[in-house]
């Protein structure tokens, strides 16, 4: 760093330290304006950290700063988008916003998740079930199942993928492809 250690000054080392910061963050960011932004907030954090007493290694100050600010977005993002999921799994919600056309294929993918989750071993079909139908977190299905919370997530990601594979299958074939296909599943 320029001048004392401690302090983040304005010159060419510091710019060259934000273009740095910048595509560091980038990496947990979609757009750029996201990754600007939070660049220049982990900035003023360690500015402000800074003017309250020395920080010892202030790029490694500013590096975590930024990585816990870029993470913290996510979670945000996260949570918004769980949210908005969950928004419409309120039956409200897809009524009054879809045409009757888009009702009808929703319900028709819901039908052929639930042959998909019949298809399923018994224990992934459990845990995605338990997490998915009932909302309980990982730790809960595995307390109740009696495995480890590892356990779980690789039996709820088994399943999902296989539900969305077997999902995928029958929208490829004809509509008389695909009833033959749902009722050899039952031979």
């Amino acid at each position: 760093m320029d001048g004392e250690r401690g302090k983040l000054g304005v010159t060419g080392e510091t710019n060259t330290l934000h273009a740095r910061l910048q595509r560091f963050v980038s990496r947990f960011c979609k757009t750029r304006e996201d990754a600007e932004d939070l660049t220049q907030e982990a900035f003023l954090k360690v500015l402000e950290a800074g003017s309250k007493g020395k920080i010892e290694h202030p790029q490694a100050y500013l590096y975590r700063t930024a990585r816990n600010l870029s993470l913290n977005m996510l979670a945000s993002k996260s949570h918004q988008l769980s949210v908005y999921i969950e928004d419409l799994a309120d039956p409200g919600v897809i009524e009054d916003g879809m045409s009757l056309e888009h009702q009808v294929g929703h319900e028709q993918r819901f039908e052929l998740f639930c042959h998909a989750t019949l298809d399923l071993p018994e224990r992934c079909r459990e845990v995605l079930i338990l997490r998915k139908v009932y909302g309980l977190s990982q730790k809960e299905v595995a307390q109740r199942l009696g495995i480890s919370v590892s356990t779980v997530e690789k039996h709820l990601a088994k399943a999902l993928m296989r539900c969305a594979a077997s999902m995928d299958g029958p929208q490829a074939q004809g509509p008389d492809d695909a009833d033959n296909a749902s009722s050899s599943r039952w031979r």
